[in-house]
């Protein structure tokens, strides 16, 4: 397993955090400058498709329909990108790829909270994959990001399961002690 010095390991979360909302936001823009809103546009038929939709929920468009939602999901973005910078600055020894998915994962909870935060306070998603009639829920690349940083966490438990081990000078938490 490697490990990078504390501050390479930071400033490789903040590059990838810093990366990943910088393409999420250009791509939005992109899209909400060149693509009406509800259009879809064939991209690799039978495949992927860009597409205009404004999703005010979260995953799946889950919960739009609550008027507070952009203020609940952002404090939620924003408590996760400050438990994740905590997480890396707390542990200086992380493995690599933990600190990539790390700021992948911080990106992109970052890139859904600013659309949120910004009027017309709902996320941008413009990636549609389907298969003839049968369409996955449109995406962005900040969800793209904080899925790809949950499969490099999985991937990470297996292949350096000691990442997500509690250090052996750290003594166990017991009842007694809290």
């Amino acid at each position: 397993m490697k490990f990078e010095s504390p501050t390479t390991q930071r400033v490789m979360f903040l590059t990838g955090l810093i990366v990943t909302v910088l393409a999420d936001q250009i791509s939005k823009l992109y899209i909400r400058i060149s693509v009406p809103e509800g259009a879809w546009r064939n991209i690799i038929p039978g495949c992927v498709a860009i597409t205009h939709r404004l999703n005010q929920g979260i995953a799946f468009s889950f919960f739009h329909h609550i008027n507070a939602a952009p203020v609940i999901f952002s404090l939620i973005a924003l408590g996760a990108v400050g438990f994740i910078t905590w997480l890396v600055i707390k542990h200086p020894k992380l493995p690599r790829k933990v600190i990539i998915a790390l700021g992948l994962i911080g990106g992109g909870a970052a890139g859904n909270m600013i659309d949120r935060i910004i009027p017309p306070h709902k996320v941008v998603d413009f990636i549609d994959c389907y298969a003839g009639t049968l369409h996955w829920p449109a995406f962005n690349i900040a969800d793209s990001a904080i899925c790809i940083g949950a499969g490099l966490l999985v991937l990470a438990s297996f292949t350096d399961p000691q990442a997500f081990s509690r250090p052996a000078s750290s003594p166990p938490v017991s009842s007694e002690t809290i």
